[in-house]
């Protein structure tokens, strides 16, 4: 199950994945390994690291000490850093669960301050809407150097696409 953690307070809404699978793909070059990791918080912001095998970037991705944003940033000796934020890959911010809840004619994010969204539960919804629409599947395309997401998260970004979420 993936689940997506809200919070109304504070100075901007925010929305972070929790136990989920998220891609290592360098922001340098580009390179995806074929195996994802799991994201499970960090220790004192530190997700994790590796060694890009393509470029030799090391690729470090940091969050604010189990709060959004994850970012992935690239260091080669030489260059300035590359980096991104993958919520936004995923298309879980709180601006997409809003959209995708207008698509719905109803609120994918629960009533209360805190809280949690099944983003499962939500994908469903998506494909009795697009099915109820009789809309062909579109594959939503993915931002510059992703080059695959992993499932559900992947279904979840085409049924977005094909909503013209």
């Amino acid at each position: 199950m993936i689940r997506l953690h809200f919070n109304r307070t504070g100075r901007q809404p925010t929305t972070w994945l929790l136990d989920v699978p998220i891609f290592t793909v360098c922001p340098n070059c580009a390179f995806t390994p074929p195996e994802a990791r799991r994201y499970v918080g960090s220790r004192y912001g530190l997700v994790g690291s590796f060694t890009c095998a393509a470029c030799g970037a090391k690729v470090t991705i940091t969050d604010g000490d189990c709060y959004p944003p994850v970012r992935f940033t690239a260091d080669v000796p030489g260059k300035p850093q590359v980096s991104f934020i993958y919520e936004d890959v995923y298309r879980l911010n709180w601006a997409d669960l809003e959209r995708a809840g207008a698509a719905l004619c109803t609120s994918l994010i629960p009533a209360g301050e805190k809280g949690y969204v099944d983003v499962e539960a939500a994908l469903r919804a998506l494909e009795v809407e697009i099915a109820r629409l009789n809309l062909p599947h579109a594959p939503a395309p993915l931002p510059d150097g992703v080059t695959w997401v992993p499932l559900p998260l992947r279904a979840w970004l085409d049924a977005l696409h094909t909503l013209g979420v």
